[in-house]
This record gives C-alpha cells, sequence and structure tokens, in this order.
C-alpha cells in the first residue's frame, strides 16, 4: 500500500500540469506570441499528446529492458524539464520544442502502469489500474481550477516554471521506491511469452486495443465543444456549464473507491455493462433539447465511464500476466492518446457541418462499435471450437 500511495502522488504530481495547463493555451500564447493565429492554440493543445503517442510503445520496450522504475524515473525528469523550458522559453520556437519534450519524454500514465505491474499482479494490479486513473481524473478536475485562480492574477507562460517543481517532487517519491525485477534483460516469463506466442492471447490483446480507441474516440470527441453544447440546451453561466463538464470525472472520484468487483472472470460483464449505459447516455445527450435532464444524464455517463475504466483495467490486468508490461502500457497509452486527437479533430469537423449535438451521436456510434467488438472478444471468441483468424 505504502508503494502504491507513493506511486499515485507521484502520478498526480506529473499529471496536475500536463492535464491543467493546456486549457490555458490562449493566454500563454497572448503573452508569448500575441500574433499568432488563432488555430496554433488548438495545434499546440494536442501536440503533446501526439509526441506521446509517437514515444509510447518505445519507452515501453526500454522499461521492459532496462527497469520500470527506471521508466517512471525517466518520466518524471522528462516532464520536468519540458515544463521548465516551456516557462522559460524566449520565443515560439523554444516553446513549441518544450511541449515536444514534454509529450515525448513524458508518459507518466504508462510508466506508473507499468511499475505496479512488477509489484502487484491479477486482481491487485486490476484494482491498481483503478488508482492511476483515479489520480488523472482528481487532476482533470483540480488543476483547472487551481491554475484558473492563478492566470485570473495574470500568470501564464510563466507558471509552467513553478509547476516543474512537481514532477521533481513525484521524482523524490520514485527514486525512493523499491526496485523492480528487471536487470538489463527481459525476464524469463517475458522471453517465454516471446518465443511461444499464444495466438488466442494475441487475438484479445488485439481485440482490447480497438475497444480502447473506441472508449476514448467516443469520450474525447465529446470534449472540446460542450461549453457550446450547453449554451445551445440554454445553459449561459460557463462555471455551472463546467462542473456539468466535469461531473462524470467526480463521478468516478466518488464510485470508484467502493466499487470492488472480485473475480477477473466476471470483468468482461462489468465492461459490456459500462460501455452499454456510456452509450445510452450518449445518445440521451444526442436528443436532449433542453437543460432539465443534463445533470441525472451526464451522472449516468459517469456510471458507464467507471465501470467501463474498472472492466477494462481487469482486462489489461489478465493481458499483463504474459510479460512485457512496459510495452503492453505503452502501446495501450499510444492507442488511447491517438483515439482522443483523432476525436478532437473530427469533433471539430462535425461541430462545424452539423452542430454542437453531433459529436455525441459520433459518441453513441463509436460506443456501439466498442460494444460489438467486446462481445466479440469476451462473448464468441470463447465459445468451444473457436479458431482466431489467421490475419490477427
Amino acid at each position: 500500500m505504502r508503494v502504491l500511495r507513493s506511486v499515485l502522488a507521484a502520478h498526480y504530481l506529473a499529471a496536475f500540469t500536463a492535464l491543467g495547463m493546456p486549457l490555458f493555451m490562449p493566454r500563454v500564447l497572448a503573452q508569448l506570441a500575441p500574433h499568432s493565429p488563432e488555430w496554433l492554440a488548438g495545434v499546440l493543445y494536442v501536440l503533446p499528446t501526439i509526441c506521446t503517442a509517437l514515444t509510447a510503445a518505445t519507452w515501453g520496450r526500454l522499461a521492459d529492458r532496462y527497469g520500470r522504475k527506471l521508466s517512471l524515473v525517466r518520466a518524471l525528469l522528462g516532464l520536468a524539464f519540458g515544463f521548465a523550458l516551456a516557462g522559460l522559453a524566449p520565443n515560439l520556437p523554444v516553446f513549441i520544442l518544450a511541449l515536444m519534450i514534454q509529450g515525448g519524454c513524458g508518459g507518466s500514465l504508462a510508466a506508473a502502469n507499468a511499475y505496479l505491474s512488477t509489484q502487484v499482479q491479477g486482481p491487485a494490479l486490476a484494482r491498481s489500474l483503478d488508482w492511476t486513473q483515479f489520480s488523472a481524473r482528481l487532476a482533470m478536475v483540480t488543476a483547472p481550477a487551481l491554475l484558473g485562480l492563478a492566470t485570473d492574477r495574470g500568470l501564464a507562460q510563466g507558471l509552467y516554471t513553478y509547476l516543474a517543481a512537481l514532477p521533481l517532487l513525484g521524482l523524490l517519491l520514485a527514486i525512493q521506491l523499491p526496485p523492480d525485477s528487471v536487470t538489463g534483460t527481459p525476464g524469463a516469463a517475458d522471453a517465454r511469452s516471446a518465443a511461444k506466442p499464444d495466438r488466442r492471447h494475441g487475438a484479445r490483446l488485439w481485440g482490447l486495443l480497438g475497444i480502447q480507441f473506441l472508449y476514448y474516440f467516443s469520450v474525447v470527441i465529446t470534449f472540446p465543444y460542450f461549453l457550446v453544447y450547453c449554451r445551445t440546451l440554454g445553459i449561459a453561466d460557463d462555471s455551472m456549464a463546467g462542473l456539468i463538464y466535469s461531473l462524470p470525472h467526480l463521478v468516478y472520484l466518488v464510485l470508484m473507491p467502493w466499487l470492488k468487483p472480485g473475480k477477473l472472470v466476471l470483468s468482461h460483464w462489468v465492461l459490456l455493462g459500462g460501455l452499454g449505459v456510456l452509450t445510452g447516455a450518449s445518445l440521451c445527450q444526442a436528443w436532449l433539447k433542453h437543460a432539465g435532464p443534463l445533470l441525472p444524464v451526464r451522472v449516468l455517463y459517469g456510471v458507464g465511464m467507471t465501470l467501463t475504466i474498472i472492466g477494462l483495467n481487469r482486462a489489461i490486468s489478465e493481458c499483463a500476466k504474459q510479460g512485457a508490461t512496459g510495452r503492453l502500457f505503452g502501446v495501450f497509452d499510444a492507442c488511447g492518446k491517438w483515439s482522443g486527437t483523432l476525436g478532437g479533430v473530427i469533433a471539430g469537423v462535425l461541430m462545424q457541418r452539423y452542430g454542437p449535438a453531433m459529436p455525441f451521436v459520433a459518441s453513441t456510434l463509436a460506443g456501439i462499435g466498442a460494444l460489438i467488438v467486446a462481445a466479440f472478444v469476451f462473448l464468441i471468441n470463447k465459445r468451444p471450437g473457436y479458431v482466431p483468424a489467421r490475419h490477427t
């Protein structure tokens, strides 16, 4: 438990800046490059995410070879250096370089999960993954509000310099963690799994990646224009719209500590149920014409999100038994990042052509797709006599 608390604290300190500051990118650019085009803020918003997606799998393979604790230390150092450089950047090109370092050398969530996989396995690992999602959502809820207070006082780019201290504090915690079992070469379990790949395991892994991609797409596509969506329902107060936006994450923070699904064999029902609730809530939001039902629908959306994350974490923890967890979590992290980036781009296209409710229609379709993939992976694929297709 002490190890888990230290990892969660380190991850929260890293995620606070990484998840909070992008919201204030327009203010940063107004100070650093006041004549820059408006679209640049959107590009820089997703730039660290793209860089993380490009490098996550490589960092994961290096973690399997040289140690998952070392990878966590690397991620925290990369974030600290990227934040410090962003705060001190004298011009826009240096600031862009800092964001690329932040994304390319970061990846603290995958690094934290990979390290935890060396300390616990099975249900205990699945529960640890629930808690790293908890720390990420806690950062998503708290960082915008606290950083907003600082930007109201005139701070913008300079905030990066101060916030670079947070991953350094996380680094102090990470250094004191117990060493993992990787000592320079892949472990025996990893070597065995590489030598004799399990075709059924490979098919399930690809299926889980498909579920992860569609789930993240379904959620992220509803983010960028949620304030505009609220205005069409008659909610003019941005603070109220922000609270409604955060509500699903608050539901996760409240529910997750109390939900303790015991057996891994039941994870597919948790996941299928969560995807079903999430998809239904997305469809309801696409149909809404006034703000009255929005609060309960957002709570329902949060319940679906919580169950989906818990079910997916248990399925991923089963895959972690095959070894090479650094690469495993790196690939899943990259999958989520690419999905989120695509969701943000498509949200903009749908918003311009069809209005702010259309991203929820796309979210519903992605949720249905995730349900179909999950049913194939967990139900059809488990029938006796099923032989996975050769191309998987």
